[in-house]
């Protein structure tokens, strides 16, 4: 007879469930489930539940989509509308994309109206895979047809920081020319960030319930699901600040016969450091290089104490009585200058990371660090990020080998 299991619950968090582990046969030992998770997750006789190894003595346990219907993988979300504030429809659609819904019913009690479906539409347009599949006068299905593990997320962050890149280089021309149609292409470029990020957001979310979504996307790691999405916002972040810097640009600044060369040399100067720091920091991030982060934030710390001044601030900067092309000059510096402090957010998670267990877990306790002189990357004179001593450069932190699947 197997021993007799007593199944409590801990009462100081309703959440958690004790289990005594029961002999199964000569060699196996098995729990039993609780009743209140196999309700909620709806487990039946045959069903496949995932298990992920944690560190720290720790198991992931999911259901597994194998031997599931294909039918019941699909999420729906049933929206009813009855009267909603302006811009709230086009976010919900948004959110139940980044959630990971698949078909979204919008209902209306009335007939929906012009600005209604006019929301709708704009939406579907700029969201990747995306698509109005219904429409009558009181409902419209909206569908979205997309594989959540076909990208890695490290590819999607490249494609992102080469568009931003993209938009530098515009910025640069346009300056260099004083021709404002170089940014012809500006919005393309915009709308496709925002394409991507949304899509990263979606997949970090998927892969936080799918272990195979993570492992697809080479993010399995829960800790590193929610720096990568901070990276990813921060990228979404400076494409806007970057976006605001091309209309100041087009709309006024290339216009203006009086914009001193030296004005625009200054402003070019800016775009050449923010791109350097940018393809410096996601290289590191990519990497990953603890080294080139460390020595990226060192020179960023330094160029922003050159920016900013004592008491310094967006409202003391722009003054109302200051002429309108100064004005408009220092708005696009500091948008540049925002733009830089969104990267060190991106050097410090890729320094952080290195430091959670699932990457520490590689290297195992008490690993010394070693580091070769060739593998440091210094981008200036000034930065010395390792001391070397008979051909190897040895620092307090590690760069350290991620595990597989973890980027």
């Amino acid at each position: 007879m197997p021993e007799q299991v007593t199944e409590d619950v801990d009462r100081t968090d309703e959440l958690r469930f004790l289990r005594r582990v029961q002999r199964s046969g000569h060699s196996s030992l098995s729990v039993t489930l609780p009743q209140s998770w196999i309700a909620s997750a709806s487990i039946h006789p045959g069903d496949v539940l995932e298990f992920k190894e944690l560190v720290g003595g720790r198991l992931e346990l999911s259901v597994a989509d194998v031997g599931r219907p294909p039918g019941t993988r699909q999420k729906t979300l049933r929206i009813d509308i009855r009267a909603l504030a302006p811009n709230l429809l086009a976010r919900l659609l948004v959110g139940a994309f980044v959630t990971g819904y698949d078909r979204v019913l919008l209902l209306a009690r009335e007939a929906f109206t012009d600005t209604q479906r006019t929301e709708v539409s704009d939406t579907v347009k700029r969201v990747l895979g995306m698509t109005l599949v219904e429409e009558s006068a009181n409902q419209i299905e909206v569908q979205i047809s997309v594989d959540p593990g076909k990208h890695e997320f490290p590819r999607l962050v490249q494609r992102i920081a080469r568009l931003l890149e993209q938009e530098v280089t515009m910025y640069r021309h346009a300056l260099e020319r004083r021709d404002p149609s170089v940014l012809d292409r500006l919005p393309l470029v915009e709308d496709e960030i925002d394409r991507f990020y949304l899509l990263m957001v979606r997949q970090l979310l998927l892969a936080s319930d799918d272990f195979r979504v993570a492992t697809d996307i080479g993010v399995t790691s829960h800790r590193f699901q929610i720096g990568s999405r901070v990276v990813a916002k921060m990228l979404e972040v400076i494409g806007d600040l970057l976006s605001d810097v091309g209309r100041e640009l087009e709309t006024a600044l290339l216009n203006e016969k009086d914009l001193p060369p030296r004005a625009g040399d200054d402003l070019s100067h800016m775009l050449d450091d923010f791109d350097s720091f940018q393809k410096r920091t996601m290289e590191a991030y990519i990497g990953p290089s603890v080294w080139n982060a460390n020595a990226t934030l060192n020179d960023i710390n330094r160029w922003l104490s050159q920016q900013y001044g004592p008491g310094d601030h967006p409202d003391s900067r722009v003054q109302p009585r200051e002429e309108t092309t100064t004005v408009r000059r220092r708005r696009v510096s500091w948008d540049l200058v925002m733009a830089v402090e969104m990267l060190v957010l991106v050097n410090e998670i890729t320094i952080n990371r290195q430091l959670e267990p699932e990457t520490i877990l590689r290297i195992g306790p008490g690993s010394s660090i070693v580091v070769p002189p060739e593998s440091v990357e210094s981008a200036s004179p000034g930065v010395q990020p390792g001391r070397v001593n008979g051909g190897i450069a040895r620092a307090d932190i590690p760069a350290l080998r991620p595990l597989s699947g973890s980027r």
